[in-house]
């Protein structure tokens, strides 16, 4: 009580006590004893501790009480009873302010900020709030609760963050301060802020953000995070209470604002932010709330309902107006009957809540949230506070409550809890969700000794839709196909996005293989309809694999394994087919896996050779270039076919790495045939996009071909309509500047992939290379047979070497010729051979 200072004694009080009594009109004297006794039903050990500064004045303007809060704003403990709160102020705002305290004695409340000389003779600003006090239905005096204004001052100004962080730490009471640099993605905390958290702050160390979410009660966690991220992206400020938990279980309320600093360009570079301790104000702004009634004027301001109920006279004594707010009824009915809130709780919820109450017994705090129905039939979500006080003998006596509305913040979390477990495109479940969902299915059927079946469906070339149609196109052929499928779910069928182009299907009670034979040609029927999307008619197939539990798995993850393993083995075997799960799947997984785990290693291990096919005049067989095809020899499978490693090496992006390694045994082999004196040919290398795409790559083949001593005509690059299809303008460019050296340039599998004449003609391709898979059906008389003849007649009108590629029979030979096809190369010819078996054909010329 040392800071609290009084105009009258305590022992004056008691002696004034004895003798006098409320005249019927106040003078000064009789005001400053009505305020003096007011005063004393107070509990002024709550007025001294509490965080902001409280003069009594009375009607002639002299201060009665002020609290330590008050001394330490100020700086000027007052001596006298003449001493008035204006002669605080600065000269220059004495005026307003005597003008509006006379504003407060005629019964207004008032806000004002204003100047003091503080004892340091350093101006500060202060945030003044002036309520009339009524006795009698008469002012008798005028509460002056004061605050410190100068950070909002300080902020206008635009005074530096260090001088911030200063003047905030020296000049606010329990306020840790704390400071991150954007840029350099650093923080600062201050001591007092360490102290805050209940963190040692001699250990030198900064929580990161993510680490002081962990102290936060969990349902501020999302506001905190929210509204650091707002400031972060639009550079606005921010203020927020919330709940921490200290190391030692300790729980704390603080109040946070800050500060975004923006540069020149408007981007955020900075947060400064302060952290207040209003654990304690909390505390006493509570107990002030119970025992005096007239501070209801500023509790029922606030969003959150006040209530307190003596417990041994079973009757609401406090009832703000924010309890009226929330339940749409009026607070005198609760002051009336207690039991009456118990009426607005949802049936489903009253359970619980009643519970909960039982441990107000023990002296415990309770904080539940449930849902109510106002009085207009509407239902809320509320957050109930209630802290129990009990006496000496530890039994019940008071109640005090904090009722807050949270129905907004709770769908909030509900939108934030769907956008968590739904995919954004299809609006379906998302794998998270499915295996949630599929976890208690299992636990349903294991406890009905029933089945279930799990579908795992993959659209066939959604990828290569994406890549050349536009994700747009795909998110939107998704939509389609998930609409379609929907008509499926029922309380025992769950639909769910497993993937990019996967879907995931839960059919409750289904083991029997001609059920799921029946469900997997309905999905196909639906999948492989047309789906008409701006002008674009789209046809998609899919791939189903199917996992039965508990034959394939008794838990998610492996059920969802099997399924996945079985539609891969689907697509392997034919689109738009079904697989159900077996065992010899996952040897097959097994080789996949030590294939691309092997593929690391294999050219460091020098696994990796060339052989090379040779491709020769139609009519005369003399060769005219040959081939270089990359060969894999595994050291426990063998030779592995490139079109199992080729896509691993696509996948991985090791292919850049194998495309470099192609182009240099190839140059280097170039030169050694020729320092043997072979007349050598041409050499055509596969090239994929991920490789014309890289950096340098131009440059690297200059520099290779000056290495080996290698003229430029004599390597030729081969590439397919669909590596170049989505980076075109890359491409083109890097041909152009290849093709100034000399190099030349084939379009390989013509006819599989988009075959567009604009890629002819803008490319200028120098060869072009019709695919196997024409040549083996030419001499069937129908379609095949007259689209080889058109890109025959095509090559030749636009001046372009042909090559047809696979050529097996004399039949087709025959046809070839007939249709003056130039070039072929196939088994007809020579298989891939060995460079050695290469350097013969070189020698003979002809074969």
């Amino acid at each position: 009580m040392s800071n609290v200072t009084y105009s009258t004694s305590i022992e004056e009080i008691d002696k004034r006590r004895q003798h006098e009594t409320l005249p019927d009109k106040n003078t000064e004297k009789e005001q400053s004893i009505v305020i003096i006794k007011h005063l004393d039903r107070l509990n002024t050990q709550l007025l001294k501790e509490y965080s902001e500064g409280i003069f009594f004045i009375n009607c002639e303007g002299d201060i009665m009480f002020s609290n330590e809060a008050a001394f330490k704003l100020t700086g000027n403990e007052h001596k006298q009873k003449s001493q008035q709160l204006t002669a605080l102020i600065h000269k220059s705002k004495q005026q307003q302010a005597q003008e509006l305290f006379q504003r407060a004695l005629k019964g207004g409340k008032v806000h004002f900020s204003t100047t003091i000389n503080h004892k340091t003779k350093k101006e500060l600003h202060l945030y003044i709030t002036l309520i009339p006090i009524i006795v009698n239905e008469q002012v008798a005096g005028v509460y002056d609760i004061c605050r410190d204004d100068s950070k909002e001052q300080e902020r206008s100004n635009h005074i530096s963050q260090l001088e911030t962080h200063l003047k905030m730490e020296q000049k606010l009471a329990n306020v840790g301060s704390w400071y991150y640099d954007v840029t350099e993605d650093k923080s600062y905390w201050s001591p007092q802020l360490h102290n805050i958290y209940g963190l040692n702050p001699n250990r030198l160390f900064t929580p990161s953000f993510k680490e002081v979410l962990q102290f936060i009660n969990g349902c501020d966690q999302k506001r905190l995070e929210k509204a650091v991220a707002e400031a972060l992206s639009t550079g606005e400020s921010y203020k927020i209470e919330y709940a921490l938990m200290r190391p030692n279980g300790e729980e704390r309320t603080v109040f946070e604002q800050a500060d975004a600093l923006v540069d020149e360009q408007g981007n955020v570079i900075q947060l400064i932010g302060v952290v207040h301790d209003i654990t304690e104000s909390k505390v006493i702004t509570n107990e002030l709330k119970q025992k005096e009634q007239q501070f209801q004027t500023i509790y029922n301001n606030l969003d959150a309902g006040i209530c307190s109920v003596d417990v041994q006279r079973n009757k609401v004594i406090v009832c703000s107006s924010g309890v009226s707010n929330i339940y749409g009824e009026d607070a005198i009915k609760f002051l009336e009957d207690r039991d009456l809130w118990e009426s607005f709780i949802h049936p489903d919820d009253k359970p619980a809540v009643e519970k909960a109450q039982h441990q107000l017994q023990k002296g415990k705090t309770i904080r539940q949230q449930y849902r109510i129905y106002t009085k207009t039939g509407e239902m809320k979500w509320v957050k109930d506070r209630c802290i129990p006080t009990l006496d000496e003998n530890g039994k019940l006596v008071r109640i005090d409550g904090i009722i807050e509305d949270i129905t907004a913040e709770k769908k909030y979390m509900d939108q934030v809890e769907y956008l968590a477990t739904h995919d954004h495109v299809t609006n379906l479940p998302n794998r998270r969700k499915f295996e949630k969902e599929l976890k208690n299915f299992i636990r349903q059927m294991k406890k009905e000794k029933n089945s279930l079946a799990v579908f795992y469906l993959g659209l066939n070339r959604f990828k290569h839709i994406n890549d050349t149609l536009g994700y747009d196109i795909g998110d939107r052929l998704l939509q389609h196909i998930a609409n379609r499928l929907k008509k499926f779910v029922t309380p025992d069928v769950m639909l769910a996005r497993a993937g990019e182009g996967e879907l995931a299907i839960c059919f409750l009670s289904l083991a029997h293989i001609s059920k799921c034979q029946k469900l997997a040609a309905a999905l196909f029927q639906e999948i492989e309809k047309e789906i008409t999307i701006d002008d674009f008619s789209l046809y998609v197939t899919a791939s189903i694999g199917i996992s039965i539990y508990p034959h394939d798995g008794e838990d998610v993850k492996t059920l969802l394994t099997n399924a996945n393993l079985a539609m891969r083995r689907a697509k392997e075997i034919g689109r738009s087919d079904w697989q159900l799960y077996s065992p010899l799947m996952d040897s097959e997984t097994y080789k996949s896996y030590h294939l691309e785990k092997g593929l690391r290693n294999a050219l460091l291990q020098n696994e990796f050779f060339i052989e090379y096919q040779p491709k020769v005049h139609t009519n005369s067989r003399e060769i005219d270039s040959i081939e270089a095809l990359i060969r894999w020899n595994h050291p426990e499978w063998g030779r592995v076919s490139p079109e199992n490693f080729i896509p691993l090496a696509e996948e991985t992006h090791l292919i850049i790495e194998l495309g470099d390694w192609v182009i240099d045994h190839v140059c280097k082999q170039l030169q050694q045939w020729k320092n043997k004196g072979l007349q050598t040919v041409p050499v055509s290398i596969n090239v994929s996009s991920k490789h014309l795409l890289k950096r340098g790559f131009v440059e690297h083949v200059q520099q290779t071909l000056a290495h080996y001593n290698i003229d430029p005509s004599f390597i030729e690059f081969e590439v397919t309509e669909s590596s170049i299809i989505q980076y075109e303008e890359h491409v083109k460019k890097v041909m152009d500047e290849l093709k100034k050296i000399g190099v030349t340039f084939a379009l390989d599998d013509f006819g599989t992939g988009f075959s567009s004449l604009s890629h002819l003609k803008d490319f200028e391709f120098n060869t072009l290379k019709i695919d196997k898979t024409f040549i083996q059906h030419a001499t069937d008389k129908g379609k095949q047979q007259a689209i080889t003849k058109s890109i025959l007649y095509l090559a030749h009108a636009l001046n372009m070497k042909v090559i047809a590629e696979g050529v097996e029979t004399k039949e087709q030979l025959a046809f070839l010729q007939k249709h003056e096809c130039s070039f072929i190369q196939g088994y007809i010819v020579s298989q891939p051979a060995a460079p050695q078996k290469i350097a013969e054909y070189l020698k003979e010329r002809f074969l």
